[in-house]
């Protein structure tokens, strides 16, 4: 077994580690990719296959918030799940990042692309079916139905997957700088289907520039969630950020006219 194998087993279950009936050993980097792998798949059919494949997005979210149990007591340590450093200035200060992060997102598609259909909060508006929403509750019951999944389901599984798995497990291997940009960009791709690909019945459609634009923007913003998991040494300040975030842009293109 290889040298990152071995010290992968600290970190993951070490049944994960050799692939079965096999002397083919993975180490953690490799192992994280997989999961990113499957999990994009899953959110992939889910969004751009038939109505009936909706069902893999609750899935993928499933499989995200299982991924403390493919790590070992040490390894949910190392990715900082356990409550250490989140006192009230790290959770305040996250949370202020991440709107930030959110409001700047925002402000950058209005200022670029308006009301065009280049603009990603339009696009954004268009997945949450906002406007459909609003036609069949009050605004205030229509943005609690909004808000609630995408500031506790989504930030939980993906800070578990982005700064918790794939950080970890590329530090490890490599540096915390590489791990940065590899789970910023794999955070940034997991969204491009929210605006730079969609599907109708002409087929598959791919805006170049604003969607390549959008994924660095969120890579950015991944940036920052990472920073507030390593300067607090808890992944919770992240979930914290990421929330922050989603509610932030939410707000802005729920109550911005579009």
């Amino acid at each position: 077994m290889s040298t990152g194998a071995q010290y992968v087993s600290g970190f993951l279950r070490p049944v994960l580690c050799r692939i079965p009936g096999t002397r083919i050993a993975m180490a953690s980097w490799q192992i994280s990719l997989l999961v990113l792998a499957i999990l994009a798949a899953l959110r992939y059919d889910a969004v751009l296959g038939p109505p009936q494949a909706r069902i893999l997005f609750l899935v993928h979210c499933l499989i995200m918030w299982a991924i403390p149990l493919i790590l070992t007591p040490q390894g949910r340590r190392e990715i900082g799940l356990p409550k250490q450093g989140n006192t009230v200035p790290a959770m305040f200060f996250s949370a202020l990042a991440g709107a930030g992060c959110g409001l700047t997102i925002y402000a950058i598609g209005m200022a670029l692309y308006g009301t065009s259909p280049e603009d990603w909060n339009i696009s954004i508006r268009e997945s949450f079916q906002i406007d459909e929403i609003l036609a069949e509750m009050p605004p205030a019951a229509a943005l609690a139905v909004i808000v609630l999944p995408a500031i506790v389901l989504t930030p939980i599984g993906q800070e578990m997957l982005f700064r918790g798995l794939i950080q970890q497990a590329f530090t490890m291997r490599w540096s915390v700088g590489i791990a940065t940009v590899v789970n910023g960009l794999g955070f940034g791709l997991m969204h491009l289907h929210v605006h730079g690909i969609w599907q109708d019945a002409a087929g598959l459609h791919l805006r170049l520039v604003s969607g390549t634009l959008m994924v660095l923007l969120l890579a950015g913003a991944s940036a920052v969630f990472t920073l507030c998991r390593l300067r607090s040494g808890s992944l919770w300040t992240a979930m914290i950020a990421h929330a922050a975030c989603n509610l932030a842009m939410i707000a802005a293109v729920f109550f911005h006219p579009l």
